[in-house]
Protein backbone atom coordinates (compact mmCIF):
# COMPACT_ATOMS: atom_id res chain seq x y z
CA UNK A 1 0.00 0.00 0.00
CA UNK A 2 3.13 2.23 0.20
CA UNK A 3 2.82 5.46 -1.75
CA UNK A 4 -0.74 4.43 -3.40
CA UNK A 5 -2.74 7.20 -4.54
CA UNK A 6 -6.26 6.27 -2.83
CA UNK A 7 -9.88 7.80 -3.60
CA UNK A 8 -12.38 7.54 -0.99
CA UNK A 9 -15.71 8.77 -1.19
CA UNK A 10 -17.79 8.99 1.72
CA UNK A 11 -14.58 10.44 3.23
CA UNK A 12 -16.41 12.48 5.76
CA UNK A 13 -17.45 10.38 8.32
CA UNK A 14 -17.90 6.86 9.44
CA UNK A 15 -16.38 3.97 7.57
CA UNK A 16 -14.50 6.25 5.16
CA UNK A 17 -12.78 8.60 7.75
CA UNK A 18 -11.49 5.14 9.37
CA UNK A 19 -10.49 4.07 6.07
CA UNK A 20 -8.40 7.07 5.21
CA UNK A 21 -6.54 6.83 8.52
CA UNK A 22 -6.27 3.46 8.12
CA UNK A 23 -4.63 3.50 4.30
CA UNK A 24 -2.71 6.77 5.30
CA UNK A 25 -0.88 4.76 8.53
CA UNK A 26 -0.07 1.96 5.89
CA UNK A 27 1.70 4.68 3.65
CA UNK A 28 -0.82 5.33 0.98
CA UNK A 29 -2.00 8.34 -0.07
CA UNK A 30 -5.60 9.26 0.56
CA UNK A 31 -7.92 11.54 -1.71
CA UNK A 32 -10.73 12.19 0.82
CA UNK A 33 -13.94 12.94 -0.81
CA UNK A 34 -17.61 14.04 0.36
CA UNK A 35 -20.21 16.66 0.50
CA UNK A 36 -19.74 17.86 3.51
CA UNK A 37 -17.21 20.40 3.41
CA UNK A 38 -16.64 21.32 7.41
CA UNK A 39 -16.93 17.71 8.25
CA UNK A 40 -13.99 16.46 5.18
CA UNK A 41 -11.57 19.57 6.33
CA UNK A 42 -11.83 17.87 9.99
CA UNK A 43 -10.68 14.24 8.41
CA UNK A 44 -8.06 15.96 6.12
CA UNK A 45 -6.53 17.59 9.18
CA UNK A 46 -6.14 14.73 11.37
CA UNK A 47 -4.42 12.98 8.07
CA UNK A 48 -0.85 13.84 7.19
CA UNK A 49 -0.59 14.51 3.45
CA UNK A 50 -4.78 13.73 3.00
CA UNK A 51 -5.84 15.65 -0.03
CA UNK A 52 -9.68 16.97 0.18
CA UNK A 53 -12.05 17.45 -2.14
CA UNK A 54 -15.27 18.56 -1.70
CA UNK A 55 -17.70 16.59 -4.10
CA UNK A 56 -21.52 15.38 -4.19
CA UNK A 57 -21.19 11.72 -5.82
CA UNK A 58 -24.69 11.91 -7.12
CA UNK A 59 -23.47 13.78 -9.56
CA UNK A 60 -21.41 12.73 -12.50
CA UNK A 61 -20.33 16.65 -13.17
CA UNK A 62 -18.70 16.45 -9.58
CA UNK A 63 -17.33 12.93 -9.94
CA UNK A 64 -15.22 13.32 -13.35
CA UNK A 65 -14.01 16.46 -11.45
CA UNK A 66 -12.85 14.75 -8.37
CA UNK A 67 -10.80 12.28 -10.91
CA UNK A 68 -9.11 15.37 -11.95
CA UNK A 69 -8.43 16.74 -9.22
CA UNK A 70 -7.12 14.04 -8.13
CA UNK A 71 -4.64 13.42 -11.15
CA UNK A 72 -3.78 16.80 -11.25
CA UNK A 73 -3.05 16.92 -7.49
CA UNK A 74 -1.58 13.30 -6.89
CA UNK A 75 -0.48 12.26 -10.47
CA UNK A 76 -2.42 9.49 -10.74
CA UNK A 77 -5.31 6.89 -8.99
CA UNK A 78 -4.16 3.48 -8.21
CA UNK A 79 -7.18 2.44 -6.16
CA UNK A 80 -10.67 4.27 -6.36
CA UNK A 81 -12.91 3.38 -3.38
CA UNK A 82 -17.27 3.64 -3.41
CA UNK A 83 -18.06 4.19 -0.14
CA UNK A 84 -20.17 6.60 -0.22
CA UNK A 85 -24.25 5.65 0.77
CA UNK A 86 -26.66 6.00 3.02
CA UNK A 87 -29.59 3.89 4.48
CA UNK A 88 -33.62 4.36 5.43
CA UNK A 89 -35.49 2.51 7.75
CA UNK A 90 -39.10 2.22 6.53
CA UNK A 91 -41.60 -0.48 5.35
CA UNK A 92 -41.93 -1.47 2.35
CA UNK A 93 -45.52 -0.55 2.23
CA UNK A 94 -44.61 3.50 3.20
CA UNK A 95 -42.09 3.73 0.79
CA UNK A 96 -42.53 6.65 -1.68
CA UNK A 97 -40.73 7.12 -4.71
CA UNK A 98 -38.15 9.91 -3.37
CA UNK A 99 -37.03 7.63 -1.07
CA UNK A 100 -36.22 4.89 -4.01
CA UNK A 101 -34.63 7.48 -5.87
CA UNK A 102 -32.86 8.59 -2.94
CA UNK A 103 -31.09 5.11 -2.14
CA UNK A 104 -30.45 4.17 -6.13
CA UNK A 105 -28.71 7.73 -6.58
CA UNK A 106 -26.64 7.44 -3.44
CA UNK A 107 -26.22 3.83 -3.23
CA UNK A 108 -25.44 3.12 -7.34
CA UNK A 109 -25.57 5.68 -9.17
CA UNK A 110 -22.88 7.22 -7.56
CA UNK A 111 -20.82 4.11 -7.45
CA UNK A 112 -21.56 3.42 -10.93
CA UNK A 113 -20.13 7.35 -11.86
CA UNK A 114 -16.64 6.13 -9.61
CA UNK A 115 -16.19 3.10 -12.39
CA UNK A 116 -16.71 5.18 -14.84
CA UNK A 117 -14.46 8.02 -13.71
CA UNK A 118 -12.18 5.14 -12.82
CA UNK A 119 -11.51 2.61 -15.52
CA UNK A 120 -10.33 4.61 -18.28
CA UNK A 121 -7.50 5.71 -16.28
CA UNK A 122 -6.84 2.37 -15.07
CA UNK A 123 -6.75 1.01 -18.36
CA UNK A 124 -4.01 3.63 -19.83
CA UNK A 125 -1.89 2.95 -16.85
CA UNK A 126 -2.34 -1.08 -17.21
CA UNK A 127 -3.63 -1.24 -13.52
CA UNK A 128 -5.60 -0.05 -10.79
CA UNK A 129 -8.50 -1.28 -8.61
CA UNK A 130 -12.01 -0.59 -7.91
CA UNK A 131 -13.44 -1.35 -4.25
CA UNK A 132 -17.47 -1.22 -3.92
CA UNK A 133 -18.53 -1.23 -0.33
CA UNK A 134 -21.76 -2.41 0.02
CA UNK A 135 -23.49 -4.68 2.83
CA UNK A 136 -24.34 -8.14 4.38
CA UNK A 137 -28.14 -6.73 3.68
CA UNK A 138 -27.21 -6.31 -0.53
CA UNK A 139 -27.06 -10.35 -0.17
CA UNK A 140 -29.12 -11.43 2.46
CA UNK A 141 -32.14 -9.24 2.96
CA UNK A 142 -33.26 -10.04 6.53
CA UNK A 143 -34.57 -6.93 7.53
CA UNK A 144 -37.54 -6.00 6.16
CA UNK A 145 -37.76 -2.07 7.46
CA UNK A 146 -34.56 -1.83 5.31
CA UNK A 147 -35.82 -3.13 2.36
CA UNK A 148 -35.33 -0.09 -0.11
CA UNK A 149 -31.38 -0.27 0.69
CA UNK A 150 -30.84 -3.98 0.73
CA UNK A 151 -32.34 -3.52 -2.83
CA UNK A 152 -30.27 -0.79 -3.36
CA UNK A 153 -26.95 -2.95 -2.03
CA UNK A 154 -28.43 -5.89 -3.71
CA UNK A 155 -28.04 -3.38 -7.25
CA UNK A 156 -24.39 -2.31 -6.31
CA UNK A 157 -23.03 -6.18 -6.01
CA UNK A 158 -24.75 -7.09 -9.34
CA UNK A 159 -22.95 -4.21 -10.83
CA UNK A 160 -19.64 -4.99 -9.25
Amino acid sequence: MQDKVIVITGASAGIGAALAGEVARRGARPVLAARRADALAGVAARIAGAIAVVADVTRRADVERRMAEALARAGRVDVWVNNAGRGITRPVSELTDDDLDDMFRVNVKSAVYGMQAALPHFKVRGTGQLVNVSSMLGRVPYVPSRSAYSAAKHALNALT
